[in-house]
């Protein structure tokens, strides 16, 4: 496959972050093609604020190293800029003022995201929550998670993503 060939695919993106305690939180980002194949992944360094931090952000600490810290190094860093990124994650959502990719948020329905200005949808029994700037694309999201459902659930990638986390501690902590 050509260079131009792959990064014109459809791809969705998909960004965990795992806290590890005292050890920090590890961001993984996984990009898949509609087939389920991935494409690329990426995973940070342990991520952990100082105390003065933990000080100045009080509770809006954990958005800023989830989303601001954390999922804008990933996103930024990947060669592979996909239609989507989805996150499992409510605090991983305030890196979207910070890219340009609409970020959908894999929502519990009980959970009330009104609040962060948010619009859901459903998409078989996925509920879906995306920022209201990117509601005109909504039913082309729709378009695709339903033709990426048909090759695998569209929650499965994220343990992918912890497992690959898990395994690269496993392999620094035996090094």
């Amino acid at each position: 496959m050509v260079v131009s060939e792959k990064k014109s695919q459809i791809s969705l993106g998909f960004l965990t972050v795992v806290d590890s305690g005292e050890a920090g939180c590890v961001g993984g980002y996984l990009i898949l093609n509609m087939g389920g194949r991935p494409l690329e992944f990426h995973c940070t360094a342990p991520v952990r604020a100082n105390r003065a931090q933990q000080i100045l952000y009080g509770a809006s600490l954990t958005p800023f190293v989830f989303g601001e810290l954390i999922a804008r190094a990933l996103i930024d860093k990947a060669a592979i800029k996909p239609s989507v990124v989805f996150a499992d994650q409510t605090e991983a959502l305030s890196v979207q003022g910070l890219t340009q990719l609409p970020v959908a948020l894999m929502a519990d329905p009980a959970m009330d995201t009104e609040r962060l200005g948010l619009l859901g949808f459903e998409v078989d029994s996925f509920q879906l929550k995306v920022a209201r700037q990117f509601e005109v694309q909504i039913e082309t999201l729709s378009r695709y998670v339903r033709r990426f459902i048909e090759t695998i659930d569209l929650d499965e990638p994220f343990s992918r993503i912890r497992d690959a986390i898990e395994e690269a501690q496993r392999g620094a902590r035996a090094a």
